[in-house]
């Protein structure tokens, strides 16, 4: 049975990584070409393109943590603040935050 939220297998957390780094190049990208269309100094855009970048590195978007069900002591690989949780091993719910 399928439980939003766990890693099951490593292709899903290869393509999570997959998935940070296309929103990282999107947004360089997007940086890039609001600069040209604005005809911006390719420095000002340097400049708010990294600001970007480091704002999209840290943010821990689809990061994935080692959680504890607090019910059962069941460890599974899930996605930082996903939300709820439902235990593949008790089938207890709960809610993952700022893990």
């Amino acid at each position: 049975m399928y439980h939003p939220g766990e890693i099951k297998t490593p292709g899903l957390e290869l393509l999570l990584v997959f998935l940070r780094l296309l929103y990282f190049v999107g947004a360089m990208l997007l940086v890039a070409g609001i600069g040209v269309v604005l005809k911006a100094p390719a420095v000002v855009t340097g400049v708010v393109a990294g600001i970007t970048a480091y704002i999209l590195l840290s943010s821990g978007l689809f990061e994935v943590t080692t959680y504890r069900c607090p019910h059962c002591g069941n460890i599974k690989r899930t996605i930082k603040d996903f939300g709820s949780y439902r235990c593949s091993s008790c089938g207890q719910e709960s809610y993952i935050t700022g893990i």
